[in-house]
């Protein structure tokens, strides 16, 4: 009698799969991308903090008089925005090491909750009869000492959202329509193997069978 092979277990540092009588659900912990949130961190103290020493150093120079319009002017164009960029850039790190994600998979539907530092951010829901594609998506790249590593996301997109725009779900008040067009149900899924394996447990666990046969990613 032929054995069958057990399937490898998900790296938990990544995604936790918990199986329930209505389907699964999927847990995608904080410091999941602990790379990439360091090099924005590295980037933006490398902007901030020469920003805020030259910011310092001219601060006692600014007055009312010609010299201190030119030292403002200057701190204006070239070390503020310095300054503003290392702080959005920290910020992302920030959210990238402090958010988690909660996805729901059920036969009647997809729902999904976003947190940063614990706190609920958002929540989406999407019934099944609404969910039009699940594709993968390559936002985030991590370059290894020996290759570029992609780190992919699965995205459902639905048939309600699907070609509507701001304006017109704002003048047909479907705003939450236009929400939901693209609901992220997976993320920081590291190689196309894993990210394989997360689209056919969410296919199983919703009965999409008829999102199996599309294209398995699409790079960005």
């Amino acid at each position: 009698m032929q054995s069958v092979a057990t399937p490898k277990p998900l790296p938990a540092r990544t995604v936790r799969l918990t199986r329930t009588h209505q389907g699964i659900e999927l847990y995608f912990p904080p410091l999941r991308a602990p790379a990439a949130a360091l090099a924005l961190a590295l980037f933006g103290a490398a902007c901030l903090v020469p920003g805020v020493f030259a910011a310092a150093a001219m601060a006692p120079a600014s007055g009312s008089d010609s010299a201190g319009m030119v030292a403002l002017w200057l701190m204006g164009i070239f070390i503020l925005p310095f300054v503003a960029f290392g702080v959005v850039f920290i910020t992302v790190a920030a959210y990238l090491l402090g958010n988690s994600l909660r996805v729901e998979v059920t036969e009647s539907g997809i729902a999904s909750v976003r947190s940063v530092f614990g706190l609920p951010l958002a929540r989406r829901r999407v019934a099944r009869a609404d969910i039009a594609a699940l594709e993968a998506v390559a936002p985030l790249r991590y370059r290894g000492l020996s290759r570029e590593e992609p780190y992919y996301s699965l995205v459902v997109k639905t048939r309600s959202g699907t070609g509507l725009t701001m304006r017109e779900a704002w003048r047909t008040r479907r705003l939450g329509q236009y929400r939901n067009r693209a609901v992220t149900v997976a993320e920081s899924l590291r190689g196309e193997a894993l990210v394989e394996r997360v689209k056919s447990e969410i296919i199983t666990a919703g009965r999409l069978a008829h999102l199996a046969a599309q294209q398995p990613h699409e790079a960005c």
